[in-house]
């Protein structure tokens, strides 16, 4: 872990205790951030080593689509922040953290496509082997939704 970073428990607590939002906020300016879709979808690349158009071409969306989520010209779906989950090999929270950003519902295991994604996401499968499996299974396909 970063020392220089406080962990989000640290921070919570300080933020209880502070009695001036400005005071914590100045404090702590590297470590909370406003921070939007389209930075973070950059920043996930970026860590990933990719570019841009590998992960297009991996969340199989039209690259002039894509370039318009990356650069904050589009705000994408629910079903569209998915297929980038995939298609980047995101972490369950990862996936969360970025549905969050888009201003979307995150997971919920309750719902069964939403549990076959999250179990597709957890064992690291490709968006090609979760549509399969949400075929196999007869739900809602990714990469075809109309929403």
């Amino acid at each position: 872990m970063d020392k220089k970073k406080p962990s989000t428990e640290i921070l919570a607590e300080s933020l209880i205790k502070s009695s001036d939002i400005d005071a914590f906020l100045d404090t702590h300016s590297h470590s909370v951030v406003a921070e939007n879709f389209n930075d973070y979808l950059y920043h996930l690349v970026e860590v990933r080593d990719m570019k841009i158009s590998d992960c297009l071409r991996l969340s199989m969306i039209s690259e002039s689509y894509g370039y318009q989520l990356f650069n904050g010209k589009r705000q994408p779906s629910r079903t569209k922040v998915l297929q980038l989950a995939l298609g980047l090999g995101l972490a369950l929270d990862e996936t969360n953290r970025l549905l969050k950003l888009a201003e979307k519902s995150e997971l919920y295991v309750k719902d069964q496509r939403d549990a076959v994604v999250m179990f597709a996401l957890n064992k690291n499968w490709s968006l090609f082997d979760t549509e399969a499996l949400l075929n196999e299974r007869g739900l809602p396909s990714i990469v075809k939704a109309k929403d």
